[in-house]
């Protein structure tokens, strides 16, 4: 995405939320459970780099040199919440969006969606809750800003990829997408 401004992709206001609350909020760890299925698709895809983007306090890289210290891929990480990895992202093989997209303001998801495709060389596999959060901002706001059905997420993705290998919950949509 040539000319990447932060701001086309998040707020100001919504990114001093996400620096709070990835420094004061024990939120995260959500992608602990996908770290095996995410590998396994990348090794199946031949990806040398994944992107996770919406990365949180590092808990997929962290627990991927945990679990497969050989794992041999290179890591890069995209989190508007901490400063020193809300710069532009390169582009990797493989991009990861496990339990953020349903945290985008709903103004910019269009674009997000846009900065994802651009940042991906072949494939993204994503996880979307489909409920309210337990938890809120100060300021009372559900941490959850998108609470949609699974046909919206996977009608969205659809338009940049083709989807594979779906699951759902009545929580959560789940699965592979493969770049058109």
């Amino acid at each position: 995405m040539e000319g990447f401004n932060l701001n086309d992709v998040i707020s100001e206001e919504y990114r001093k939320k996400l620096e709070w609350a990835t420094n004061d909020m024990p939120w995260g760890g959500a992608v602990l459970g996908s770290v095996p299925r995410i590998l396994k698709y990348a090794t199946d895809h031949g990806c040398k780099s994944i992107l996770d983007y919406g990365s949180g306090k590092s808990d997929f890289l962290n627990s991927l040199n945990a679990e497969f210290p050989d794992h041999g891929l290179q890591i890069n990480q995209y989190e508007p919440g901490r400063p020193e990895l809300a710069g532009d992202p390169i582009v990797s093989d493989m991009s990861i969006c496990v339990d953020v997209l349903e945290h985008i303001e709903p103004e910019k998801l269009d674009a997000v969606l846009d900065h994802i495709y651009a940042k991906t060389n072949k494939i993204f596999y994503f996880k979307v809750c489909l409920v309210a959060s337990h938890g809120t901002f100060p300021d009372g706001t559900n941490l959850h800003l998108i609470i949609e059905d699974k046909d919206f997420w996977l009608d969205k993705l659809s338009k940049y990829y083709t989807l594979e290998d779906l699951h759902f919950t009545d929580a959560h949509v789940w699965g592979l997408a493969i770049k058109k």
